[in-house]
């Protein structure tokens, strides 16, 4: 593997271009309550480890944890990732699990490191790279859930003494890490400083250059990754830094449930032209399908790298990889809200049973044929990638308000959509989202077979007549609506949507091989 670097806004490897595209190994290394169904109940790291060693005692605890920590992310998933043509995964890094002060000075814990050093082998092996993703810093970052905080309060920037350490810890995993091309660069704080606390954002940027430093006295190849406040949804923090200060940088943000559309985009561009680096959406999921098959390859198309969140999780389909919820967990969940403790036998047995499940997943194809847009599947009628329009555009959905398409509710209101699908469900009703089309008006959408066949296609649309083609073919419509088309090859097409005559409104089209 080559060490990738920055050029402008670009990324490299050996010379070529790349564009990062992986997932997020969340729930690993750092387990948060939601992923095991436990929400608000028992949310974060330390909560969960202290409910087990309530319930089942400091020696099955240690059994608990290192049997989790060998089975819930293992070479085979590394492995499957890679086969499935992407080649990133980004490492969330609990840093109260990572170092311990001895003489005042931190060392890394080597069983930890032990753990980060076969993940990165494996990922050497596969061809795929990490990002070390600093996801609950000393003292914590965001007084969340996510940082592992203990007053729920971001100690990190109301002690300088948390900073120092933070400063240190980078340093001492560069100085391990840096002649490994494997590993793709530091991401050095996980969505600092949520609005509540943002009375402390002007003490990110500085530690951001801190760490920068003390980085570079070890690692002068590796690339840094720095994200915005709030989130990392406010790059507001970045206006007092300037093109050239710093080198071989990432920016990034995260999206979660936002409009589909480069205009929700924008400050972002903006700032990472301004500045000439790279852009990175660290996370984003969470949602449903239809808008998995239209923000992911949109992040593509303006050549914003990407990694999923989250790769793996108890319960539901929108996770490339997710196991079943074991038997008798809502008696530890009536626990947690005040009802009967479970015996220590019973609740050893139900913790056994999870690891079990979770060792047994199930891996959702769905999903990567969404983010890869890969036939079989659903395209929104908004996931469109190019157009040809000669109308002038209607209002009705506040969604590509840059683009001269007419998109409409089909109920009629007039609202910007809701894309808040956390659980995967499909939209409701009244967001359903049409695309209103005159007579010799197109969308594009970009497709990938998988493998060479006959693409069959059955749009959903109302008002006049409709053609499809692949690439320049015609697709023949059947009697039953559908539409088929001749041989296609193993890659990407493009499928073109046209009225023909009067004008339509067209939902989504179902493909199918």
């Amino acid at each position: 593997m080559e060490f990738i670097k920055t050029e402008g806004q670009k990324l490299t490897a050996g010379g070529k271009e790349i564009l990062l595209r992986g997932f997020g190994l969340g729930g690993w290394l750092l387990p948060e309550g939601y992923m095991w169904q436990f929400y608000t109940k028992c949310d974060r790291p330390r909560r969960i480890e202290q409910m087990i060693v309530t319930l089942c005692g400091e020696e099955y605890a240690d059994s608990f944890w290192e049997r989790y920590l060998n089975t819930y992310i293992t070479e085979d998933d590394i492995s499957w990732i890679s086969s499935e043509g992407f080649n990133c995964v980004r490492l969330p890094m609990n840093a109260r699990h990572l170092y311990r002060i001895q003489n005042g000075i931190p060392y890394l814990i080597p069983d930890m490191m032990r753990r980060m050093d076969a993940l990165i082998g494996w990922c050497r092996k596969y061809g795929v790279y990490v990002i070390l993703d600093m996801h609950a810093a000393p003292g914590g970052q965001t007084g969340q859930n996510i940082d592992d905080s203990e007053e729920d309060e971001p100690q990190l920037f109301m002690d300088q003494a948390y900073r120092d350490e933070l400063c240190i810890l980078w340093q001492e995993i560069a100085g391990r890490y840096a002649d490994e091309p494997a590993v793709l660069g530091y991401d050095l704080l996980n969505e600092p400083l949520p609005n509540p606390f943002a009375r402390y954002n002007d003490l990110v940027l500085p530690l951001y250059m801190d760490m920068f430093h003390s980085i570079r006295t070890v690692d002068t190849r590796h690339i840094i990754i720095l994200e915005g406040v709030h989130w990392a949804t406010d790059f507001s923090i970045f206006e007092k830094l300037e093109r050239g200060q710093i080198d071989n940088v990432i920016l990034q943000f995260h999206k979660y449930w936002n409009t589909p559309d480069a205009e929700s985009l924008a400050p972002y561009l903006a700032c990472a032209d301004r500045l000439d680096m790279p852009l990175m959406m660290g996370e984003g999921g969470e949602n449903n399908l239809a808008w998995y098959t239209t923000v992911f390859p949109l992040y593509e198309k303006l050549g914003i790298s990407w990694q999923f969140w989250t790769y793996k999780k108890m319960g539901g389909d929108n996770s490339p990889v997710t196991f079943a919820r074991p038997s008798d967990w809502d008696s530890l969940i009536a626990w947690l809200d005040g009802g009967e403790k479970p015996s220590r036998s019973d609740a050893r047995r139900i913790l056994d049973n999870f690891l079990r499940s979770a060792a047994q997943y199930r891996r959702n194809e769905s999903v990567l044929r969404a983010l890869k847009r890969e036939v079989p599947l659903e395209l929104p009628c908004e996931a469109y990638d190019g157009y040809e329009i000669r109308s002038n555009r209607r209002p009705g959905a506040e969604l590509r308000t840059g683009d001269p398409v007419t998109l409409l509710f089909a109920n009629g209101k007039k609202d910007i959509p809701d894309y808040r699908r956390y659980g995967g469900e499909q939209q409701p009703e009244e967001e359903n989202i049409v695309a209103e089309l005159l007579a010799g008006e197109t969308l594009t959408y970009h497709i990938r077979m998988p493998h060479a066949g006959i693409l069959c296609a059955a749009p959903r649309f109302s008002g006049g007549e409709l053609s499809l083609r692949v690439d320049s073919r015609e697709m023949l419509p059947d009697k039953d609506g559908t539409f088929t088309s001749v041989m296609l090859s193993e890659g990407e097409h493009k499928l073109h949507m046209t009225c023909t005559f009067g004008f339509i409104q067209a939902d989504t089209i179902r493909l199918s091989i």
